[in-house]
């Protein structure tokens, strides 16, 4: 028969305390009372985080009035020299008028070329080497305030070095 194992609960051994050294026990002293400090203030509550109004989402696109985008009436009369308030884009007669309706699209993948006054002379010459040409497809060149467009260009330095001229890519960075 197999020795049958102690009841109760299992401590492990603890060392005795040398004699006199026993453990007093703990007395319920005389309660004092300390005095509660209340506030008047109403509580301070945590915002309610979905009751705050989002963030706003990132643009998309830039209005055609509010950029003051129009059509330059003849580019070839353009000064070449000399740095104005306006940046100016070459793009096809639909697609002008597309964006004249529409507005500029921003977009990381695909941002649009604009350049300075000076620029325009030399954008024009390229597309007529390299496009042919229809009624409907004709060049035009478009303007717009260079202030209001600032925050969303980056430098395009491939273009810059071409048509001598600084050019940009109006990406929403």
């Amino acid at each position: 028969m197999a020795p049958t194992a102690p009841t109760g609960p299992v401590q492990p051994d603890l060392p005795t305390l040398p004699a006199g050294k026993a453990c007093k026990p703990v007395r319920a002293g005389k309660r004092t009372t300390r005095p509660r400090t209340v506030s008047t203030a109403p509580g301070l509550q945590q915002t309610d985080l979905f009751a705050l109004p989002l963030p706003p989402l990132p643009r998309s696109h830039f209005l055609p009035d509010e950029i003051r985008l129009s059509l330059v009436p003849a580019p070839e009369k353009l000064q070449s020299s000399g740095e104005d308030s306006f940046l100016y884009m070459v793009v096809s007669q639909n697609h002008a008028q597309h964006l004249i309706t529409n507005g500029l699209p921003l977009n990381r993948h695909a941002p649009l070329m604009l350049t300075e006054r000076g620029g325009v002379p030399s954008w024009l010459e390229k597309i007529a080497e390299t496009t042919a040409c229809d009624a409907h497809g004709m060049p035009v060149v478009l303007r717009l305030k260079r202030s209001l467009v600032a925050q969303a260009l980056e430098v395009e330095p491939d273009h810059t070095a071409e048509f001598a001229t600084p050019c940009y890519l109006l990406s929403g960075n």
